[in-house]
């Protein structure tokens, strides 16, 4: 998406709204690619003042995910808006590219620590059962934890 530099200079200080899908198949997040479902939806309103361009910018959609408990994919949806000021390297530029910003808004708007489902149970560490999908497995340790000998002598207060 770009925002034509023409229009914003003719009306310096008043604002142009334009929106639109983007498409990001190549995007990145923490080393790893991150799917989206369809196209980043993209509402932008810019306004020129004196070698600088203000830009509202609000990206939102879907994106496939996968729980930091239990491993399971799923779809995230997401939406932000931020400010953004971009400086104009060529004063004579015709548009501002959106594109870096609209792949930075999705990857600030995803979650860091994605869940399936907010009350996840995620993966047992001993057994490796999937704990909403079925209790621990047989001998494993979590069922009946061993308590810390270093606490042990507080046993004795109860």
């Amino acid at each position: 998406m770009r925002i034509d530099l023409k229009e914003l200079r003719a009306y310096p200080g008043r604002p142009v709204r334009s929106e639109g899908l983007e498409v990001l198949d190549d995007l990145v997040w923490c080393d790893e690619p991150l799917p989206l479902v369809g196209a980043v939806r993209v509402v932008a309103s810019a306004f020129y003042d004196e070698k600088r361009v203000f830009v509202t910018l609000r990206v939102s959609g879907t994106g496939v995910r996968r729980c930091s408990r239990c491993l399971l994919e799923f779809e995230e949806e997401f939406d932000r808006e931020e400010l953004i000021e971009v400086n104009l390297e060529d004063p004579n530029a015709p548009y501002v590219e959106l594109r870096p910003w609209i792949a930075a808004g999705v990857r600030l708007a995803v979650s860091s620590r994605p869940l399936c489902r907010a009350d996840c149970r995620g993966l047992c560490a001993r057994c490796g059962a999937d704990l909403n999908v079925e209790e621990h497995r047989e001998g494993c340790g979590e069922i009946a934890p061993a308590l810390d000998p270093r606490l042990e002598k507080l046993r004795e207060f109860l």
